[in-house]
């Protein structure tokens, strides 16, 4: 039957980080990006907005000027560098944002009121002008910056006529160097701080109602998962645990990430334990057929035996001879005998398999038991004239086990050898010393000079109701579950137990029991 596999559950190895934190510090990163985006989106948009507001205003500011100056002379057709100089001090003045410019009719600027070094291009664009002028125009409108070609600004513009003949542009630009220094300012003023300030609280207060909300949707999904772990473990783990200390400890799982990796993790190992646990019942319920037909076939033979023979008392209980009666007595008790050592070998088996049996562990010299179980067993020995002897060290020697399992595993040992040693035969007991670099052991081997084990066989010797095909068990009043007692009894202690044999030359049974500390 396959082993119980343990298994930890996921709480016992730790939640390196939970689905909480995972979620606030995702939270609070997007609040973060966010946060920038909108304060760098708003800064756009708020510069867009007062373009196109300070646009609309001003945009009649270039037909003003042409409707109101004379911007070119009647006579010779020639801008009027006076006038525009004047006009632009004026403008600058009252209106510091504008720069005024006067354009040919191909955008060429021919004249305006700035210093010569300061225009770094001489022609201008003109169709966002036709735009404005015509009226086309979506707001905010820009076009070139004369004294910065790589910057466009807004604008305004209006066509100048003479006489009625369109000689040229207005062209007044609404971003002047000092308004663009203006608003580098801005950049570090209060409103800005103010406004980064009500960004930063605007984020606070949504991780924090974040965080709020994240608590609420969490804290039962981690109960839930906490509960579960620790049916995993109580319920499940822990009962195998304890039914199954002879199996070596299962490598640790690894730590759960989060909640949901926990429950994933507790549901893998309840599914696998579920599993296993039905591969275990099917094995257990094979045995159990196994065992049904074993033992109404054991239970038969002595039943009808007991049953002849005292029918037969019954039946010719007049005819029968006093020597003939106490022959069938005899034999129905042996039969009855049989049967009881059968059926107590069958429950003592039932327990040992179904982990009903908990080794009490003791300190006591093993010398002296195997001494006292030779002598229980002195009749049985000498009736064969089998021969034994006991090899051990002269020092004491000391194990901790159990003292009532062990001295079965001896006894059912030693009547095994009995059984199958030839009249006169002999049996070796030895005990030998043994340590390696972590444990100190006692070696105990039981070897006999018997009928031996055929290789076929040796595989199988420790199932239930074996026994050798070349000899009868009945013969030698054997139950065929002793050897399978001793087998459960070793495995409690964590001792495995090996068998050497040779046909016709005898078995050698070998096991080891850690000495006391």
């Amino acid at each position: 039957m396959s082993q119980p596999m343990l298994i930890r559950s996921p709480l016992s190895a730790g939640i390196t980080r939970t689905l909480s934190s995972k979620l606030s510090i995702a939270l609070i990163l997007i609040l973060i990006s966010s946060s920038v985006a909108m304060f760098f989106a708003g800064q756009f948009w708020m510069k867009r907005y007062n373009e196109e507001i300070t646009q609309k205003i001003n945009a009649s500011i270039a037909m003003y000027i042409t409707d109101a100056y004379e911007l070119i002379d009647k006579d010779d057709e020639k801008p009027n560098l006076d006038v525009i100089k004047k006009l632009s001090r004026q403008a600058m003045i009252i209106n510091p944002i504008a720069e005024v410019y006067l354009l040919d009719s191909t955008g060429r600027i021919i004249a305006h009121a700035l210093p010569e070094t300061s225009i770094q291009q001489r022609r201008i664009p003109l169709g966002p002008i036709k735009t404005f002028i015509n009226g086309d125009a979506e707001f905010p409108l820009h076009g070139i910056d004369p004294r910065d070609p790589t910057r466009t600004k807004i604008f305004s513009a209006a066509q100048v006529l003479n006489n009625g003949t369109p000689q040229g542009y207005l062209y007044v630009v609404l971003g002047s160097k000092i308004h663009q220094e203006m608003g580098k300012d801005i950049k570090s003023s209060h409103s800005r701080t103010m406004a980064v300030m009500t960004l930063s609280m605007i984020s606070l207060a949504a991780v924090t109602a974040g965080l709020l909300i994240f608590s609420l949707l969490i804290n039962p999904l981690s109960k839930l998962s906490k509960r579960i772990g620790q049916f995993s473990e109580q319920q499940l783990g822990k009962t195998l645990e304890n039914k199954h200390r002879s199996l070596s400890n299962p490598s640790k799982p690894q730590p759960a990430k989060d909640e949901i990796d926990q429950l994933q993790q507790t549901f893998a190992q309840m599914a696998a334990q579920i599993e296993q646990q039905f591969d275990q019942l099917k094995d257990a319920d094979n045995s159990r057929r196994e065992l049904i037909a074993n033992v109404s076939h054991d239970l038969r033979t002595p039943l009808a035996s007991t049953q002849g023979y005292l029918e037969t008392l019954l039946i010719k209980d007049k005819q029968l001879t006093e020597k003939e009666r106490l022959h069938y007595l005899k034999t129905a008790i042996s039969s009855t005998s049989r049967l009881g050592q059968l059926i107590g070998d069958l429950f003592e088996l039932s327990k040992l398999e179904a982990f009903n049996v908990a080794p009490k562990f003791e300190t006591f010299s093993l010398a002296e038991l195997v001494y006292d179980t030779l002598q229980e067993l002195e009749l049985e020995l000498k009736d064969k004239g089998i021969h034994y002897q006991v090899i051990m060290p002269n020092h004491s020697l000391n194990v901790h086990a159990d003292i009532s399992l062990i001295q079965r595993v001896f006894e059912n040992l030693i009547r095994n050898a009995i059984a199958y040693t030839p009249q006169n035969g002999n049996i070796v007991f030895q005990l030998e010393p043994q340590a390696t670099f972590t444990t100190k052991a006692i070696k105990i081997s039981i070897r006999d000079n018997g009928a031996g084990i055929s290789q076929d066989d040796l595989p199988h010797i420790f199932e239930r109701f074996y026994t050798n095909p070349d000899k009868s068990r009945e013969a030698h009043n054997s139950t065929g579950l002793g050897l399978a007692i001793v087998k459960r009894i070793l495995e409690l202690h964590n001792s495995p137990i090996k068998v050497h044999s040779t046909l016709n030359q005898g078995t050698c049974f070998e096991f080891s029991l850690p000495f006391a500390t």
